[in-house]
């Protein structure tokens, strides 16, 4: 399963947009009778499970969520369907992933019909509350980045650096092939960074950090200001500092809360930590500082706090 975000743009339908609807619908529909939005299923950027979709695996799942219905939670039950993809494509952006390849993703249009039963929901799309999305489609091929073998049977583990000649690489696996894609749900917390609901700007396009920096720096080097490039260089190495405390303090919280809680799996961790912004990393930092924690894990049962409690009397 891999993740996107939603972007908004109900007061765009197009007159492309109802045509491509009413394929799917049982009578032609009005444009008032539907309420439409955009979201990024997923991209080619490794995800917080160590794997990255190819721009070619992207392509092929551009054409096989169409017509796929969204649900919640991944609960494959008829009431849970709540709307149905009409349109994707890929968009390409000017912009470099972490292994250095062009960014892209994966952009899907889909209709909710309006009804008493769905105001609720499409106020919740609205508000911001319903904007992560989570995609379940099958691939051929899971492929390690480092030998290029099968992820499953080769020794390298994914998230761990190894030396690739002169370089360190983070190990990940590539999706390629894909073989059929299931449905799309709305979740709380998305595997891939970028996974959710965004706006679309009234003109069409879509807006976030990388686009906007991009867009500024296309247009200070066509005035010649090379003054105002060097701003944006200077905010840029900023971003990297702060993205690298960020990252810091997750690793800090992700070891504490693996030593503490051996019970919990460690892939529920990460994601867990993942989610936490700034501020909340920066409290649970100052926790784990400031307070003497126990070594034990306060959800393990009575007997086993008291067992080791009895043990840690005599370390050294």
């Amino acid at each position: 399963m891999k993740d996107g975000f939603v972007i908004s743009d109900d007061e765009n339908i197009s007159d492309e947009d109802i045509k491509q609807i009413n394929k799917f619908t049982k009578r032609v529909l009005k444009k008032s009778e539907v309420y439409v939005f955009s979201m990024i299923l997923c991209d080619n950027e490794v995800d917080r499970e160590y794997e990255k979709f190819t721009v070619k695996s992207l392509e092929k799942l551009s054409n096989l969520f169409v017509g796929k219905t969204g649900i919640l939670d991944h609960d494959a039950k008829a009431e849970k369907q709540l709307a149905r993809i009409f349109s994707c494509k890929i968009e390409n952006l000017k912009t470099k992933n972490s292994v250095g390849e062009n960014y892209c993703r994966l952009v899907a249009k889909a209709y909710i019909p309006r009804t008493k039963n769905t105001e609720d929901f499409i106020m919740q799309i609205d508000s911001g509350i319903k904007k992560e999305v989570s995609v379940r489609c099958l691939m051929g091929k899971n492929l390690c980045c480092i030998c290029g073998d099968n992820i499953n049977l080769c020794e390298h583990k994914k998230g761990k650096i190894y030396s690739v000649g002169n370089q360190k690489v983070l190990c990940h696996s590539i999706l390629e092939n894909p073989i059929d894609a299931y449905e799309w749900s709305f979740v709380a917390v998305p595997t891939q960074v970028s996974a959710g609901v965004i706006k679309e700007s009234s003109n069409g396009k879509f807006q976030n950090e990388l686009e906007i920096i991009d867009k500024i720096k296309l247009e200070s080097s066509k005035n010649g200001n090379k003054n105002f490039g060097k701003l944006i260089k200077k905010l840029e190495d900023k971003v990297k500092i702060g993205q690298n405390y960020i990252d810091e303090m997750k690793d800090e919280v992700f070891k504490f809360l693996s030593f503490s809680e051996p019970q919990i799996e460690r892939k529920v961790i990460k994601k867990m930590t993942d989610s936490l912004d700034f501020d909340e990393l920066k409290n649970f930092r100052k926790v784990i500082k400031s307070k003497n924690l126990p070594f034990y894990s306060q959800f393990v049962n009575e007997n086993e706090q008291i067992s080791q409690k009895k043990i840690s009397e005599f370390k050294i």
